[in-house]
């Protein structure tokens, strides 16, 4: 009988802790559900070797102190080169991909910088001028601990 009585409080206390941990969980899921990116304070900058991407996530409520944001930067080239009489159109595509640690600030921000390497191959043309007619950048992050996203174009 003794035997019984502590099985039934070890059973009891296992199924109380398994609560308690799913109540946490829920209530972190429920916390993180708020974090999101401020599309006015997201931008992009590229020197033609490196996209730099500067954002601001907001309301971030974990209980670590860092969180993991990935960063993918996609650019889109049209170029007219030119050799004489010869004309060629040159549309040209890249994308590259970066994660990284970010701090979570005591306010419950992530103001952050990413630098993610991207070259786009193929603008030079040999015996012909080119020029960079038109850029268009796509930036798009993602937390991978609170899901917050944000698709940034420029």
């Amino acid at each position: 009988m003794l035997f019984i009585k502590k099985a039934s409080a070890l059973f009891g206390s296992s199924v109380a802790a398994a609560a308690a941990l799913l109540i946490g969980d829920s209530s972190a899921a429920s916390a993180a559900d708020n974090a999101h990116f401020v599309p006015e304070a997201t931008n992009i900058k590229w020197n033609g070797t490196t996209a730099t991407v500067t954002f601001l996530e907001v309301a971030v409520d974990l209980d670590a102190n860092v969180t993991t944001i990935s960063t993918r930067v996609s650019a889109e080239v049209d170029a007219v080169c030119t050799n004489e009489e010869s004309t060629l159109s040159i549309h040209r595509t890249a994308s590259s991909l970066r994660a990284n640690d970010y701090l979570i600030s005591f306010d419950g921000t992530v103001p952050g910088t990413a630098k993610v390497p991207l070259r786009v191959q193929g603008l030079n043309v040999s015996g012909y001028t080119c020029v960079v007619e038109h850029i268009a950048m796509t930036a798009e992050l993602e937390d991978f601990w609170t899901g917050a996203t944000l698709t940034h174009k420029a």
